[in-house]
């Protein structure tokens, strides 16, 4: 790995995990489009501990970012793949 000044904290060169495009990748592989739908779908799923957006909004605004998210960009996970386990 080639470091560069110039590089954004926390990223290097790879293929991403989620759409395989060969660029910067953050410390679990994502590019930053796909690190930006994982954070969306934790919070779709209310995984709060998971998501670096609601590290940083108060516990009792949870449910609002949530509403906010599912507005602007739907319901649907966009990354994840849906639950489908019926036993």
């Amino acid at each position: 790995m080639v470091s560069n000044e110039n590089d954004e904290f926390g990223f290097f060169e790879a293929a991403c995990q989620g759409c395989e495009s060969f660029g910067p990748v953050d410390d679990i592989g994502f590019c930053q489009d796909c690190s930006a739908k994982l954070d969306r779908d934790m919070i779709r799923q209310r995984h709060w501990d998971y998501s670096s957006t609601a590290f940083v909004v108060p516990q009792e605004k949870h449910e609002e970012l949530r509403r906010e998210i599912i507005k602007q960009y739907g319901a649907k996970l966009e990354l994840i793949a849906p639950d489908v386990y019926k036993p």
